[in-house]
């Protein structure tokens, strides 16, 4: 087998993209994912996503968390594919269209790095939050729920720095109160010049990332609902800086950051269904 992959990065949020542009999609077996993406004995990355040609836009993706589950969208790698299909594919297009499972979005590279995505937003950015109290270890947390593509539960906190994310974010993510696919758990504190920091515990990747797109976005529109401020908000996550701002469409919201490319290569001879997880003393990874 010979297929080309890309590894790129938006705010070290890090994900694998299989080029089938031009080329027939592999035989893939998406058990293989969790030991593609192990950092230890595969490639590693947050997550992975098929590439290929759209009928009814420049192209469409099927994208995979790193525990090989479907994820209906992710922000950072929406902005990867468009800077790769840009670069590669469409370079003379101001904007290109990716088909994904929430639909088609828009995006474009403005240059320096930096790329912008919309984001669909169920009830735009004057949404009514399904506003509920939870608690952890009897602390109880104010959670907004808001769907930026994917569902996240988005709670303040005073100081992101001591907060307890990965406690939090472990016991919520597949809390009873999100149904049975459960939800990204979403962080954010408010800082005195009106931007916030954010980060988010990641349904499907199980833990804190780097930086989490469709988090930013929910994050910035309970923070611009709840405190009255305006687009844009700038946003501090542990990988970098992002932007997220209104949008022409009122059901959507952009997305604006640098995104990477880090490495291409090729799969030869080993089919890549051939990824296994090892095992340490008996005790799988």
């Amino acid at each position: 087998m010979n297929s080309t992959f890309l590894k790129m990065h938006g705010c070290g949020n890090d994900f694998l993209f299989i080029d089938a542009m031009d080329r027939s999609v592999p035989a893939f077996d998406r058990k293989a994912i969790p030991a593609i993406c192990d950092r230890h004995f595969g490639i590693g990355a947050d997550g992975l996503a098929i590439i290929e040609r759209g009928k009814n836009s420049d192209a469409k993706w099927t994208f995979y968390n790193c525990d090989g589950s479907i994820a209906e969208m992710c922000g950072n790698a929406a902005r990867c594919a468009v800077l790769f299909l840009s670069k590669r594919y469409f370079p003379q297009k101001e904007w290109v269209t990716l088909e994904t499972a929430v639909g088609i979005l828009r995006g474009r590279a403005l240059g320096n790095g930096q790329v912008e995505v919309s984001l669909k937003v169920q009830g735009g950015t004057a949404i009514e939050y399904d506003e509920k109290v939870l608690k952890v270890d009897d602390m109880p947390l104010r959670v907004y729920s808001v769907n930026t593509g994917v569902p996240h539960a988005v709670i303040e906190v005073d100081d992101i720095t001591k907060f307890p994310i990965q406690k939090v974010g472990n016991a919520l993510v597949h809390h009873a109160a999100f149904g049975p696919a459960g939800s990204n758990i979403t962080f954010f504190q408010r800082k005195e010049d009106g931007s916030i920091l954010c980060t988010s515990f990641e349904r499907g990747v199980e833990t804190e990332t780097y930086a989490c797109g469709t988090g930013v976005a929910a994050g910035s529109i309970v923070y611009a609902q709840l405190y009255n401020q305006r687009f844009p908000v700038k946003v501090e996550v542990p990988g970098g800086r992002l932007e997220v701002d209104t949008s022409d469409d009122a059901n959507a919201v952009v997305l604006r950051g640098p995104a990477a490319f880090v490495m291409e290569s090729n799969w030869i001879g080993e089919d890549i269904n051939s990824f296994e997880m090892r095992t340490l003393f008996g005790r799988e990874n």
